[in-house]
């Protein structure tokens, strides 16, 4: 646009005087009138300069056009937005630090009714009275949680757990009538129930035929898994080439036990015995399995006892449950709307297609197999059992499956927010797994749950989850301590040290699927993933009453050999594994 000068124009006043107007065709024209004062002049010309100089800093064609106007006000407008942003989060900060002590202990009560029973699953929050704030470590302490008056479950914990008066009612006809505590006889009737299992290869001396591409043989330590030393072996786990060793000689989908051995790695510590060496493990972060506990096997004997769980759970209240035409069952979960929108590049908006998500090795993250997604629903115990409990000419790696969970919330969220129809009587049921504060139990003695509870503060609840024979959990990893125990049939266990993630062809983190494998186990494509040619693993067959546990970030690979219930807690995480992790893009 031509740049247009301003005009002057000169008049003269009724008192002789001559004023002098500037006219700017790009403003609104100003003209001189009769009786205006030599002041009025003054002060527009002053004006008029002001935005002459004004146009000449930004630009006449930002100033002609308006479009900088426009920037000013967002820019304006989008700055008060944001200190308003700001100062909403630090007034947020500032009130949970000062009255918020513990972030995962949620102070409240509450009462919930389903389906005609009433669950008392509520702690109590303290008196909030003028001198509440005197002292913080108060804020620390729960309020004990009222027993009901029928039966006080003498594991129970002060703060957690069911105090309904079915449970209560329960318990009572169990603890006093049909199976009275009795260590000796627990831990015997668990022995009638173990099935028979083969021997380990790492025992009976048999040699791999393939070794680990990490790991030179010569490295290895020879030891007994059933008399482990004080030290944990030199590179133990023993470990054995996954695809060639470990599926080539039993397949996922054979749920018979191989009676030429498996491949087991990992040491075996009796309860009495060995407590001293399974918690030096522990400390060291090293996997394991525990048997013999006598309190892992009263639990165990109880949900031995034909109905005993469903009436735990409650007959009719509904659970989480998942579905599929296959025995494959792969964690999901779906993406939020706007998920694929914060992957999109800057300055995209939209108008190229999405890139592709990848893996580490730069393919297509995309499952082998893709029937093995679930469906999720809710179902009652009963309506799952008859489901599950099938015969063995009934349950093929091609039919139907189903999978049945349950979720004590306790700490993580009593208040509802953990989980619809939660399960608090798992903290009365296993007290194993209770979060005993400090290092003592509730009468002060030293805290029996120290070989379990990593981090009792961090406990993620207790999630119990029951198979049907065939069920296959995909290979994953968590990222906290993970204790497992199995209290009704069995379970196969394959694992991987974390070091293995290069070659596990692992999903992204953006994917719908994180942290768990893309390939399938039952029928590996090693020539899409030919990285999980070296990968490597042990294994392991968890019976009624036998304990495993997993440090952070081990892979786990589940299969249910048989109708099997297994329970399992999360206690806070450690770095011991987490390069590894970290290098596969987590």
């Amino acid at each position: 646009m031509q740049r247009r000068h301003p005009t002057t124009t000169t008049s003269t006043n009724g008192g002789g005087m001559d004023t002098t107007t500037f006219v700017d065709p790009l403003l609104t024209p100003i003209t001189s009138t009769t009786n205006t004062t030599k002041t009025t002049t003054t002060t527009t010309t002053a004006a008029l300069r002001r935005k002459r100089k004004l146009r000449q800093l930004v630009g006449s064609h930002l100033y002609d056009d308006g479009p900088f106007l426009v920037l000013v006000g967002a820019l304006g407008c989008g700055l008060a937005l944001l200190i308003v942003a700001v100062g909403y989060r630090l007034l947020e900060a500032l009130w949970d630090v000062k009255f918020i002590h513990v972030p995962h202990h949620h102070h409240h009560s509450r009462h919930m009714k389903q389906s005609g029973r009433h669950n008392h699953l509520s702690r109590h929050m303290h008196n909030q009275g003028p001198d509440a704030s005197k002292d913080e470590d108060d804020d620390d302490q729960l309020d004990p949680l009222p027993f009901h008056p029928i039966y006080r479950v003498p594991e129970a914990m002060e703060t957690l757990g069911d105090r309904s008066a079915e449970y209560a009612t329960l318990r009572k006809l169990y603890d006093t009538e049909l199976l009275p505590e009795n260590p000796q006889r627990s831990l015997e009737f668990i022995q009638q129930v173990i099935h028979e299992l083969p021997p380990s290869f790492l025992n009976s001396k048999q040699q791999p035929q393939h070794h680990s591409d990490q790991i030179a043989p010569e490295e290895y330590e020879d030891y007994d898994i059933h008399n482990c030393p004080y030290e944990p072996p030199r590179n133990y786990p023993r470990e054995w080439n996954l695809v060639h060793q470990v599926l080539a000689h039993w397949s996922p989908d054979d749920t018979n036990l191989p009676k030429s051995g498996i491949h087991q790695g990992l040491c075996v510590f009796d309860y009495d015995k060995d407590y001293d060496k399974a918690l030096h493990y522990r400390i060291l972060e090293q996997p394991f399995v525990v048997i013999n506990d006598p309190r892992v096997a009263r639990t165990a004997e109880r949900w031995h006892s034909p109905g005993y769980v469903e009436q735990m759970v409650g007959p009719n209240v509904l659970h989480r449950a998942e579905h599929n035409v296959n025995n494959h069952f792969l964690y999901h979960m779906p993406q939020p709307p706007n998920a694929a929108a914060r992957r999109l590049r800057r300055g995209n908006r939209g108008k190229k297609p999405l890139p592709p998500l990848l893996d580490a090795q730069g393919r297509p993250a995309q499952l082998q197999n893709k029937q093995a997604v679930p469906d999720a629903l809710r179902m009652t115990f009963g309506d799952w059992l008859s489901k599950a409990n099938v015969t063995a000419d009934q349950a093929s790696p091609h039919s139907e499956h189903w999978y049945y969970r349950l979720i004590g919330c306790g700490y993580m969220g009593a208040d509802g927010s953990c989980d619809k129809g939660s399960t608090e009587a798992l903290f009365d049921e296993l007290p194993f797994f209770q979060p005993l504060a400090d290092d003592k139990d509730k009468d002060g003695e030293a805290n029996p749950n120290a070989l379990y509870i990593g981090d009792a503060d961090d406990q993620k609840g207790i999630h119990c989850r029951f198979g049907m024979k065939g069920v296959i959990a995909e290979n994953h990893f968590d990222a906290s301590r993970n204790t497992i125990a199995v209290l009704l049939g069995q379970r196969r266990y394959i694992l991987s040290h974390p070091r293995s993630c290069p070659n596990l062809a692992l999903l992204p983190k953006q994917h719908e699927s994180a942290r768990h494998s893309a390939v399938d186990y039952t029928n590996p494509d090693l020539q899409r993933y030919p990285e999980f040619a070296h990968a490597t693993a042990n294994e392991v067959v968890l019976q009624p009453g036998q304990v495993l546990y997993l440090p952070t970030n081990w892979f786990h690979y589940i299969v249910s050999l048989n109708l099997n219930y297994q329970c399992n807690t999360r206690s806070g995480m450690t770095d011991h594994y987490w390069q590894p992790i970290h290098d596969c893009g987590f």
